[in-house]
């Protein structure tokens, strides 16, 4: 048993054989299982999810659309489903946020309005139902302060003459002096005035086609906005000379600088936060007070956090927010130009605009288009119950 026979040739060959079969054997059974990696059945996660069909299942039952409400009031959000989209569940939201869910059964919820942003407000509804289908309703409120804004009276303290050909839309008191823009075709200027005198000691007038309108100072610049053309010009605050020329999306009227940026009217009820270096709207704001939308809002003053709006056509001056377009106080300047002088002027038109602040004194500066005075007064808030 030490040692073994040595195989004869036909044994060998036989051996040969087996072995090659063997490897054959062993190589086919790889591919086939790198065959069956390829053709493996996908993963759980691998697999098609299924697709949310979003159908016309809901509608809203109230609120009714653009109805008005005012800060905390109650109002009830309510929606119904059709009969073939059984609801699973479904939520509530407002201006994007999530306030509420719902079960099976319920279709309403009752929402009280906080004290925040006025103007319109988004609510929505959205259902899930069986098989994955999802329906949605919305709707929009209008929504208004609770309270009426404060009263503010004033008293005369100076007046000034100012030009009676000057067509007022800005106004702006800086270092001693009055910066004026003015409009209609043909006579648009910007101006810087001897508050004393009156007289004008440089001016700039700008293309007839244009009309000019509200004006502002932004760090040593001048930025002046014009009615209809869409365009806007900055010029340096010390020589008028024109610097560049910008371009915004609506009419302009009313503009003033609040802290790193600007705010704009255009006639409407809405104040337009705008970026200096490229005139981009950063956000907007409706202003309401306690009876609704205050529209034709002009000339714009920025003073310790609030704006003060000439609204045109009327003697009136609102203090708002500009943060939430809750108009915060008035002011009504019904007699402030005398009789004598009221009765030169033409009626549609040459009325009460242009407020500038002359923060070291703690008083405003008034006028009208093509009023031939300038007042300067100071304000001071009513007593409620007064």
């Amino acid at each position: 048993m030490g040692t073994g026979r040595k195989l004869n040739r036909y044994e060998q060959r036989m051996t040969c054989f087996f072995y090659i079969l063997c490897a054959f054997f062993i190589c086919s059974c790889g591919g086939n299982k790198t065959a069956n990696k390829e053709k493996k059945t996908p993963l759980a996660a691998e697999l098609p999810k299924d697709e949310v069909r979003y159908v016309k299942s809901i509608q809203l039952t109230s609120p009714g659309k653009d109805k008005m409400y005012a800060f905390n009031e109650e109002i009830v959000i309510g929606f119904e489903s059709k009969d073939r989209f059984p609801v699973d569940s479904a939520a509530f939201y407002i201006d994007g946020q999530q306030i509420a869910t719902a079960g099976k059964e319920d279709r309403s919820f009752t929402y009280r309005i906080p004290e925040g942003k006025t103007g319109n407000m988004t609510i929505k509804v959205m259902a899930w139902h069986p098989d994955n289908k999802r329906g949605i309703a919305t709707t929009t409120i209008r929504v208004k302060p609770d309270q009426a804004p404060a009263i503010y009276s004033y008293e005369v303290v100076n007046v000034f003459p100012h030009d009676p050909k000057a067509y007022t839309q800005g106004l702006i008191y800086q270092d001693g002096f009055i910066y004026e823009g003015t409009g209609q075709y043909g006579e648009s200027s910007i101006r810087k005035t001897d508050m004393q005198t009156g007289k004008t000691l440089s001016v700039l007038n700008i293309d007839s086609q244009l009309f000019g309108e509200g004006i502002t100072i932004y760090e040593d610049k001048i930025y002046q906005i014009t009615w209809r053309s869409r365009k806007g010009f900055i010029y340096d605050l010390k020589t008028f000379t024109l610097e560049s020329t910008f371009n915004y999306n609506s009419e302009g009227w009313g503009i003033t600088t609040a802290g790193d940026h600007l705010i704009m009217s255009d006639g409407s009820n809405k104040l337009y936060h705008i970026a200096p270096s490229t005139f981009n709207i950063l956000k907007e704001v409706e202003v309401y007070d306690h009876n609704g939308p205050v529209d034709q809002l002009n000339e714009l003053e920025y003073v310790d956090g609030m704006i003060w709006a000439n609204v045109w056509l009327t003697d009136r001056i609102v203090v708002i927010d500009p943060e939430t377009g809750i108009v915060r106080g008035e002011l009504n300047l019904p007699g402030l130009l005398p009789a004598t002088d009221k009765a030169r002027l033409d009626d549609k038109d040459d009325v009460l605009n242009g407020i500038a602040w002359n923060a070291g004194k703690g008083t405003f500066y008034v006028t009208g288009k093509r009023w031939p005075k300038l007042f300067e007064i100071k304000v001071k808030l009513i007593p409620y119950g007064r």
